[in-house]
């Protein structure tokens, strides 16, 4: 059977001296392992519509009982330039990719993830590089709502309660912040980072103040993230985009502090 869908490719791995197999995800399937027979010939069909980070149409030839199906055509709609040109936004989109591909199953349709990761790299295109970050926290939150472990931000996850004080716990385990009188495990966090934190769950990148990411305590939000996460992906070490990340963010050091409207960041 021909199909044709809309989708993102996520990587790419050899699978012979010519060819290659892409890993797409789709709004309608999922995602996808394709074979692009040819794809590592000089003058492929293919041309650059199985870069990773690109959105497009592909054809691709069905049949039952077969791990590969058989990719014949790619055409591109979205190239994403406006982040490929940057080194910085590269290594940000490419954890997004990497992310998508760790914590998706192949052919488990989610469409609203789907939407998800497009709003996140269309942001990334558009955003200042020294903001980059914001999208990727973005995408975190979105992607755990989509998938079904959202964090639970405005509350005690255990009892319900109002937290009080201008630091509350943040248990990764448990799913989200706690009271005192449910649990001390957890890191301690700011009352700020985590309403921060809670207004990027509903909001959409155009409802989303930049300067009040440049406000918030990034190096915690980072933490509360990435520990929320290295509890849901059971082999994070094979996330090998973040691992690279988290090397270039310890490269630069500390984020530098808000200095009002110097930043020229903009969306």
């Amino acid at each position: 059977m021909i199909c044709r869908t809309e989708g993102l490719v996520l990587r790419g791995y050899n699978m012979s001296e010519s060819s290659k197999v892409v890993v797409l995800y789709t709004r309608d399937q999922g995602k996808l392992r394709l074979a692009a027979r040819g794809a590592r010939r000089p003058k492929s069909k293919f041309g650059a519509s199985l870069e990773a980070i690109t959105w497009g149409t592909y054809v691709f030839y069905t049949r039952e009982n077969r791990e590969l199906q058989t990719l014949t055509e790619g055409d591109i709609i979205s190239p994403f330039d406006g982040i490929k040109k940057d080194y910085r936004k590269m290594v940000f989109a490419s954890a997004v990719c990497d992310l998508l591909d760790h914590l998706t199953p192949d052919e488990d349709r989610n469409a609203l993830l789907c939407s998800n990761t497009l709003d996140t790299l269309r942001w990334m295109e558009s955003i200042s590089s020294m903001a980059i970050e914001l999208p990727l926290w973005y995408f975190q939150l979105k992607a755990a709502s989509s998938l079904g472990y959202r964090p639970h931000l405005s509350g005690c996850v255990q009892c319900g309660q109002r937290l009080v004080g201008n630091e509350i716990r943040f248990n990764p385990v448990l799913g989200g912040t706690v009271c005192g009188s449910c649990g001390y495990g957890g890191m301690v966090v700011k009352r700020s980072t985590v309403s921060f934190l809670e207004s990027l769950q509903t909001a959409t990148p155009d409802r989303i103040d930049v300067k009040d990411f440049f406000r918030s305590d990034r190096q915690e939000g980072q933490r509360i993230l990435r520990q929320f996460l290295d509890y849901h992906i059971e082999s994070r070490n094979k996330v090998k985009a973040l691992d690279f990340l988290d090397r270039m963010l310890a490269a630069e050091g500390p984020p530098e502090p808000y200095r009002g409207s110097g930043h020229g960041v903009g969306m």
